[in-house]
């Protein structure tokens, strides 16, 4: 009973996609893509900032996840082993790319209320200013530290599937989270100081647990 909780849900879906000469493999592997594609291209847009690097970080994982596959031990779920692939080929991209400014992170409202359908349509704009400010001061730290922020609070992971998908101990999860909360306040306060204290980045990092 332990081992049938323990299964990998999409043990039966690798499987099929270590034999490439079977009748089931382009089916298989086209769900798999399915079922992970908005979640990878969420997580490479979140981390590059671009909707097109994002658009290449995908085919450039899911290239990766299919040469690589036959390594993949199971040691972990199917998930964690494709979201450290797109975490590293989007930290890849990036470093590739230079660390421009994100063009738009409209989903990641960290710290950030809704945007209230009744306010004017200048109160609708401040908000969005602010909170193209804190996505832009986001944008501005080092890759490693971004991307502990984005799977943790964008991608609501817990600490132990931070771990296994950056493939690092607990201890050093919650240091380099504990760093990133640090370097994103430095960042609100010298650069964007309209949002502190009481704006989104520190209520973020307070609200780490």
């Amino acid at each position: 009973m332990t081992v049938e909780l323990l299964r990998d849900p999409d043990a039966d879906l690798i499987a099929a996609c270590r034999r490439p000469d079977s009748d089931g493999f382009e089916a298989a592997f086209e769900e798999l893509f399915t079922k992970y594609r908005d979640r990878v291209h969420a997580i490479a847009f979140r981390i590059s900032g671009s909707p097109s690097d994002a658009a290449d970080i995908v085919q450039e994982s899911f290239a990766l996840v299919f040469r690589k596959l036959d390594s993949f031990r199971g040691g972990a779920r199917f998930s964690t082993w494709l979201f450290r692939i797109v975490v590293n080929c989007s930290i890849d991209h990036r470093r590739r790319e230079g660390a421009r400014p994100a063009t738009s992170l409209e989903t990641a409202d960290l710290g950030r209320e809704p945007v209230d359908e009744t306010q004017s349509p200048r109160e609708f704009a401040a908000v969005r200013e602010l909170g193209g400010q804190v996505q832009e001061a986001i944008s501005m730290l080092s890759p490693k530290l971004r991307v502990v922020l984005v799977l943790r609070y964008l991608e609501e992971m817990s600490y132990d599937e931070l771990a296994a998908t950056l493939g690092l101990s607990l201890g050093t999860v919650k240091s380099r989270l504990a760093r990133a909360h640090l370097a994103l306040e430095n960042l609100v306060r010298t650069r964007f100081p309209q949002l502190s204290p009481s704006g989104a980045a520190p209520d973020t990092a307070g609200g780490a647990g």
